[in-house]
């Protein structure tokens, strides 16, 4: 704020996408370029406080922009995107090394986080996009959101806990006994002090290649009831979701 040094701010944008701005209060900032929001800054502070304001915003910081991909790749992790990049399934298979010899790339799948933290799955059978491309047709390939999970299942019986967990990955299933979502979390070095165990999250693939979404209370299995401890199946990713902090 030109000439007004008591009005100069440095703010972390909120999840809400709202900011508390001295003397006009709440400001819709979220979706907003900088441009419209100095805009509405100076249109608010010169209908009733300041005449002519000179408002200048500036990105000083964006938030980390992730993808992640587990699974039958050479590299799996976690890799960041820039402020504006944009990053296809492919694209990210190929920056983690390629596929495995051990990878089904025709049962590749995306966890894409929805509104309310829910968590949705999206089938990509590789096979296919690779031939769309190879048509000239790159509408197969799909283009990757933030915090997007790129599943890519193997011919090993893997599971895959995410999350809220100390070891997240992968996790190997004996053939030869049950595994359940309280051994599997176990597995994954147990749950982080800000998980939501009520509310842990198991995404399954059915037989016609959609999604089963199934929610297994871990405090109640905890205290007794086993009854809700579900059993693993291979593929299965298993989501410990962080609760709100306030």
């Amino acid at each position: 704020m030109f000439q007004q040094p008591d009005l100069d701010l440095e703010l972390r944008i909120p999840d809400n996408g709202t900011l508390n701005v001295p003397l006009i209060g709440s400001v819709a900032a979220a979706g907003r370029t900088t441009n419209s929001l100095e805009d509405l800054i100076r249109t608010r502070l010169a209908a009733d406080f300041l005449q002519s304001p000179s408002v200048t915003v500036t990105v000083k910081e964006f938030v980390k922009r992730r993808v992640f991909i587990v699974g039958g790749v050479a590299k799996p992790d976690a890799y960041e995107l820039g402020p504006a990049a944009r990053m296809t399934v492919l694209q990210l298979v190929a920056a983690a090394g390629g596929l495995t010899d051990r990878a089904m790339k025709e049962a590749v799948q995306v966890i894409r986080r929805q509104g309310g933290g829910e968590r949705i799955l999206l089938r990509l059978p590789l096979g296919e996009v690779e031939s769309r491309l190879a048509l000239g047709k790159g509408d197969g390939d799909l283009e990757l959101w933030p915090d997007d999970l790129v599943v890519v299942p193997t011919s090993i019986r893997t599971a895959y806990v995410l999350g809220a967990v100390n070891k997240p990955g992968s996790i190997e299933l004996p053939p030869d006994r049950r595994t359940t979502v309280s051994m599997a979390v176990s597995h994954a070095g147990s749950y982080t002090k800000f998980a939501s165990t009520g509310n842990i999250q198991v995404l399954r693939r059915t037989e016609n290649g959609g999604a089963r979404h199934v929610v297994v209370d871990l405090d109640a299995v905890l205290d007794g009831r086993l009854d809700l401890d579900l059993a693993v199946e291979p593929g299965d990713v298993i989501w410990v979701p962080e609760r709100g902090i306030f």
